[in-house]
C-alpha cells in the first residue's frame, strides 16, 4: 500500500487524466459512472471494488483502484470470516526447524486434500516442513488492520522460531500478500517443483484463468509456464471469479455477471487458485487446477466439511 494514504487519494485526484479507460474496463466503476478520481472521494463504495487490478493495468498514469479501496476500508462486518481466520482456527504448524517451508494456506487444503498430502510427502522427502495456516489477506481486506497485523506478526514469529529462509506457497493470494505487504521471502510452488525436478510437463494447450492477485504481472503464472509452456491467457473479459476483495457482499449482481460471462466459453477452465476453483465448481463451471495436474492427482474440488478441516488441522499428529 502507498505509504501516505491521504496523500495518495489526493495524488489520484490530481493525476487522473479523465480518459475513462478505467471506467470502460471495470464493471464496478461502470455501474456507478465513476473514474478513479471519483472513486477516491467515495468512501461509501469501499467494499464494491473486487481488487482485480484491471484499472491499474489499463491506466496510462498507473493509478490503482485497489489501493483506493483498501485506503477507504474501515473494518466493517465479515464476523464469521474473521472468527475463522484471525488467527486461523484450523491451522496446523510445528516447531520443527526448516530452511524451506511449504505454506499450504487455508483454501488449498480444504479444496484439494489429497494433493495437499502429496505435497507434504514431497517436502518431507526434501527435508522440509509444512504449514496449514491463513496468511491474513482476507482479514486485511476487510479493513481490520489490527487483526491483520496480528496475523502477520503470528506468521513472522512462526517463521522466526522455525528458522525459515524461504516460504513456498501454492496460493496466489498468499504469495502476493507476503510479497507485497511483508518482508517475507516467498517463492511459488512451481519454482520449487522445478528446482526439485518434480512434476509433469504438458505440451497441450490450456486455457488459463488468472486469479485477481496475479492478473497484472502474472508472476506465479510465469513459474507455472515451465510445466504448461503452451498455456494461453484467456477469459480477459472476466475480471474476477466473484470472490475478490470481499466485494460479492455489496455487489452480488456484478459477481454473478462475472460467472455468467465465464459460462459462455466452451473451453475447460484451468486455474491455479483454489478459491477460484471452489467458486467455479460451486457455480457449475467445469474447471481443473493446474497443480493437481502437474502432480498427477487430477483431483477435483472436494466440498468443504468441518470433519475434514479438523482432520487436516491434526494431520501428521501435530
Amino acid at each position: 500500500m502507498k505509504d501516505d494514504k491521504k496523500n495518495y487519494l489526493k495524488y489520484v485526484k490530481d493525476t487522473c487524466l479523465d480518459c475513462s479507460l478505467c471506467t470502460q474496463n471495470c464493471d464496478f466503476l461502470t455501474k456507478y459512472g465513476l473514474d478513479l478520481a471519483d472513486f477516491a472521494t467515495r468512501e461509501d463504495l469501499a467494499y464494491s471494488c473486487f481488487l482485480c487490478g484491471r484499472c491499474y493495468e489499463v491506466c496510462p498514469v498507473d493509478l490503482d483502484g485497489r489501493e483506493i479501496s483498501l485506503i477507504h476500508r474501515k473494518n466493517e462486518g465479515f464476523g464469521m470470516m474473521k472468527f475463522e481466520k484471525s488467527l486461523y482456527k484450523f491451522r496446523n504448524n510445528s516447531n520443527k526447524e526448516t530452511k524451506d517451508l511449504l505454506w499450504l494456506g487455508c483454501s488449498f487444503p480444504r479444496a484439494f486434500p489429497e494433493t495437499t498430502k502429496k505435497m507434504i510427502e514431497i517436502f518431507k522427502d526434501d527435508g522440509c516442513d509444512y504449514s496449514i495456516d491463513c496468511c491474513g489477506k482476507p482479514v486485511f481486506e476487510s479493513g481490520d488492520k489490527e487483526r491483520a497485523q496480528n496475523n502477520i506478526d503470528h506468521v513472522k514469529m512462526l517463521l522466526l522460531k522455525k528458522k525459515v529462509k524461504r516460504v513456498v506457497t501454492c496460493c496466489p493470494n498468499c504469495y502476493h500478500f507476503f510479497k507485497d505487504y511483508t518482508d517475507i521471502n516467498v517463492i511459488t510452488i512451481y519454482e520449487k517443483l522445478h528446482e526439485l525436478g518434480i512434476g509433469k510437463v504438458f505440451e497441450d494447450e490450456f486455457h488459463i484463468y488468472h486469479p485477481c492477485p496475479d492478473k497484472v504481472h502474472k508472476e506465479m503464472f510465469k513459474d507455472l509456464k515451465y510445466f504448461m509452456p503452451n498455456a494461453k491467457s484467456d477469459y480477459k473479459d472476466v475480471l474476477c471469479c466473484g470472490l475478490g476483495g470481499l466485494a460479492s457482499r455489496d455487489e452480488p449482481e456484478i459477481a454473478k455477471a462475472f460467472l455468467d460471462r465465464l459460462k459462455n466459453y466452451e473451453s475447460m477452465v484451468t486455474t491455479y487458485c483454489a478459491s477460484c476453483s471452489i467458486q467455479f465448481t460451486k457455480n457449475g463451471i467445469a474447471n481443473q487446477h493446474a497443480l493437481t495436474m502437474i502432480l498427477g492427482t487430477d483431483e477435483k474440488v472436494v466440498p468443504t466439511s468441518l470433519a475434514r478441516l479438523i482432520k487436516m488441522k491434526f494431520y501428521g499428529g501435530r
